[in-house]
């Protein structure tokens, strides 16, 4: 890809992120001439699979089998196979349709024969009727970037369409509706400040076909210098460099939370007490010189093996004098003595890195000095359950209601 600005190095992905629906949402009804009685010894056993190309916005599939029978059944987008006991058939049909982005993208069918008492496994290919693009831009914490608004134009032989951005979250999005296969769009994406002002362009082309109905659209950077004119005279323009910040660097305050933590998991074998900060930036952050503690005191706390976050990951810390702990967490030699109760005195959890304090926690139970408080799990509990930040309040991560009780998730988000 070519954009007329290049800016070093961050990157626009394309959205992987898959809508789940429950898994099974079937219902039956006879078709005349269906077998009946006892279904012992007269059915077949059906392992059906969807084989569909996965794409983001993604809602449900949908099959429908058509024989001695008739079903209907739903899937998630992550749950493609289903497992079946049919009457034999001559001329069972199995139609299946992927629905994303509001609409019917991908479908497929197949008909084959059934026998009682056999065994079989089906596979639906799918291929696409229409196609989208979609495009999302992680803002970061406090979207240091400044992008307020933007635009995406897709321009093809028969028609133009323009886009506004949305904002979700933490990331901005451009999402096209359904549009025609076997063409080439050229595609515009521009992104402006509060004011107005265009800090980013990007020009290319795309075809959308069938093997590539969602294209991933990649931005190089949205990084380096990017000049802003002041008018100060009638006569007179003055171009400022504007230094973004560079995309692997030292970690510093703003650049990432504490999302989760569990500090009683004693009476469950399978959870471990750990830490997870999760970086909000837009950068590879370097944890190193960084500390976990109960306070800022070096004498509290315990020193975290240097490590690179990439953006917009987890990273739980786990003490390495324990076996439960996985090997990818343990990041500290042994985790400080956090309190385990949230009925006597309450505690912090602290992350400090070159003598400033990163961000921090109060968890347990409320007093004079602190009206709240994270809700912490019962030490006497027999299932471990994690304190877990809903990581889209991290500006309001103060507010105990931002916060739950749920399995542990360790490293992700």
């Amino acid at each position: 890809m070519s954009p007329t600005k290049m800016i070093k190095k961050a990157v626009c992905t394309l959205a992987m992120a898959l809508c789940a629906v429950p898994f099974w949402n079937c219902g039956s009804e006879s078709s005349e001439g269906a077998p009946t009685g006892s279904l012992e010894g007269k059915t077949a056993s059906v392992a059906l699979r969807v084989t569909h190309v996965e794409v983001p916005l993604m809602d449900s599939i949908v099959v429908e089998c058509v024989g001695a029978d008739s079903l209907h059944l739903t899937a998630g987008a992550k749950d493609a196979r289903f497992d079946l006991d049919l009457f034999p058939h001559d001329h069972w049909k199995f139609r299946a349709m992927l629905y994303a982005n509001g609409a019917l993208m991908q479908k497929g069918e197949i008909e084959m024969k059934l026998e009682a008492g056999s065994t079989v496994d089906v596979s639906i290919p799918m291929h696409a009727l229409v196609g989208f693009v979609y495009v999302e831009i992680p803002l970061g914490f406090g979207n240091p970037a400044g992008i307020a608004s933007g635009t995406l134009t897709l321009a093809s032989s028969q028609a133009t369409f323009t886009y506004p951005m949305e904002t979700s979250g933490l990331n901005a999005t451009f999402k096209s509706e359904m549009l025609a296969l076997g063409l080439d769009y050229a595609v515009t994406l521009s992104l402006r400040d509060s004011s107005g002002v265009e800090i980013y362009s990007m020009l290319d082309t795309l075809r959308i076909d069938e093997n590539t109905p969602v294209p991933e659209l990649s931005i190089n950077s949205l990084r380096a210098k990017t000049k802003i004119a002041l008018q100060i005279a009638d006569d007179v323009e003055l171009q400022i460099p504007l230094t973004l910040p560079a995309t692997r660097r030292k970690v510093k305050e703003g650049d990432l939370v504490i999302s989760e933590f569990l500090v009683n998991s004693k009476n469950d074998s399978i959870a471990f007490d750990f830490v997870e900060v999760y970086n909000g930036s837009n950068d590879t952050l370097l944890i190193g010189d960084c500390f976990i503690g109960k306070t800022s005191a070096l004498k509290e706390s315990s020193a975290i093996r240097p490590v690179e976050l990439p953006p917009r990951r987890a990273l739980a810390i786990g003490s390495d004098s324990s076996e439960v702990v996985p090997e990818e967490f343990r990041l500290v030699e042994k985790m400080p003595a956090f309190n385990k109760s949230n009925s006597s005195t309450a505690s912090s959890i602290v992350f400090h890195c070159d003598g400033d304090v990163l961000d921090s926690v109060y968890y347990g139970k409320v007093d004079s000095l602190h009206l709240t408080a994270v809700p912490l799990n019962s030490s006497s509990a027999t299932v471990a359950r994690s304190s877990q930040l809903n990581i889209g309040a991290w500006d309001d991560r103060e507010n105990p209601e931002n916060w739950s009780l749920g399995s542990p998730t360790p490293g992700r988000l």
